[in-house]
């Protein structure tokens, strides 16, 4: 059980981190090398072509940085402004249930286009804002620096793109904005001189997205993944697609992979930081004195303003009762009322938002009930694709015990590299850029390489 009290673990301090990899005690799964038809184990594939993640590796990060807390709250707090400068040029995507997402689709022709200066940053602004006003869609917010919608014809060069496809999905408070995520697109979309087409599919209601149905995405949700993945193969259906999900986005896309097991449209995926086990992560949210105080909060009223912002597609009035026993496949959003929003505006924990909003849209009882049954470690034995797993035992927002360590030999599919620094989603180096994306750009840039 997590600690109440204010101590920070000394066994978590340092700079120096090291790679454990750990797997299935029967081996893990076999991939046909393209040059020689020879196979070679998942783990040894990463172990000889990604050295960074191999068993054993060392890496350093930021001196300054020398704990879990501290590289979390500098990733969440610093000012990235002048890194990872990424253009990304937005699409709405519609669904089968009459929602709508975002994808940012990484747009490199963009940074001569727009005079884009590598060693100041710089751009031409004026011509950038004049694209962005020309293309902006009518009652849509203002979208964040370097992102404008796309024009038809940009759009269709987008979708005429047959290069291997990676997918990002982002954390619970974030979007393709969030500097992690701009280091790993920028990581991604620039590796083997620009082999990849990147896209972050930006969950609803996030990144200045507009909801237009009832209802928040869950760890549940896995629509707008299914659909977009079908979507991008129905056009291009030989070329490869990849997945990579960072936190709240890493349990949806681990849950996606564990629900549809084979028939899935991704050749390859990776997680990072993935909250492997909700309920014990969740007990860290409203036990751990740092989690607690530091990082509980600021999520859970994130969580509060996007129902506040929408209130419009979402609410309903006070005193509504489900017209329809709640389930989670037909869920019944009818606890989005403006006294609950009311009571929000005082939640500290975001158990005491999913125990109001989440849980009984989908028919339990609880947050806690909503945590064990949402859990991607009930669905881990059923992924039937590699995927590489990155979580750090310093993660200050994911419990250590969370680790699907027990779980490893119920799949030889999954790989964990497990590290003991790198806090949640950081891994600052001092020159300010993440040690993990980079090692997560290697293995994909690897893997379609040299697999089959």
């Amino acid at each position: 059980m997590a600690s109440p009290f204010p101590i920070v673990n000394p066994f978590h301090w340092g700079f120096n981190g090291t790679v454990k990899q750990q797997s299935s005690s029967e081996g893990t799964v076999e991939l046909v090398l393209k040059e020689d038809k020879e196979s070679i184990s998942f783990d040894q594939f990463v172990s000889q072509y990604v050295p960074g993640l191999k068993d054993g590796a060392n890496f350093k990060l930021s001196p300054m940085l020398f704990t879990g807390i501290l590289q979390t709250l500098y990733l969440a707090s610093a000012d990235f402004t002048k890194k990872f400068p990424v253009f990304y040029g937005r699409e709405i995507v519609s669904f089968s249930d009459g929602g709508v997402c975002s994808a940012d689709w990484v747009m490199p022709e963009w940074e001569p286009k727009y005079d884009f200066a590598n060693d100041t940053f710089a751009f031409n602004e004026d011509t950038f804002k004049k694209d962005a006003e020309a293309t902006h869609l009518a009652t849509w917010p203002r979208l964040h620096p370097r992102t404008r919608f796309l024009s038809e014809d940009e759009r269709k060069l987008v979708h005429e793109n047959e290069k291997p496809l990676i997918i990002v999905c982002h954390g619970l408070a974030g979007g393709s904005h969030e500097p992690i995520i701009r280091s790993l697109t920028k990581n991604l979309s620039t590796i083997s001189n620009g082999k990849f087409q990147v896209v972050v599919l930006n969950t609803r209601g996030c990144a200045r997205s507009k909801i237009t149905t009832p209802g928040l995405f869950t760890a549940f949700h896995s629509l707008d993944i299914e659909e977009f993945l079908q979507r991008e193969k129905d056009r291009h259906p030989t070329r490869k697609v990849y997945g990579v999900g960072f936190s709240f986005g890493a349990t949806m896309l681990s849950n996606y992979l564990g629900k549809v097991g084979g028939k899935t449209q991704l050749t390859a995926a990776c997680t990072l930081c993935n909250p492997w086990d909700m309920v014990l992560s969740g007990q860290k949210m409203a036990q751990d004195f740092w989690t607690r105080n530091l990082f509980a909060q600021p999520i859970t009223q994130f969580l509060t303003r996007m129902v506040k912002v929408n209130m419009k597609e979402l609410e309903v009035p006070d005193g509504t009762t489900p017209d329809h026993k709640p389930t989670v496949d037909d869920p019944s959003y009818y606890t989005f009322t403006r006294a609950n929003l009311e009571k929000a505006f005082k939640f500290k924990q975001l158990v005491e938002f999913d125990n109001v909003f989440t849980a009984p849209s989908l028919g339990f009882s609880s947050g806690l009930e909503y945590y064990k049954a949402a859990s991607p470690l009930n669905r881990i034995n059923n992924v039937k694709i590699p995927l590489l797993v990155i979580n750090s035992t310093d993660d200050p927002v994911v419990s250590e015990h969370s680790i699907p360590k027990a779980y490893l030999d119920e799949n030889p599919n999954v790989l964990l590299c497990e590290t003991d620094l790198g806090g949640h989603l950081a891994y600052l180096e001092s020159s300010g850029d993440s040690w993990v994306t980079k090692q997560i750009a290697d293995f994909f840039n690897k893997f379609d390489q040299f697999v089959l």
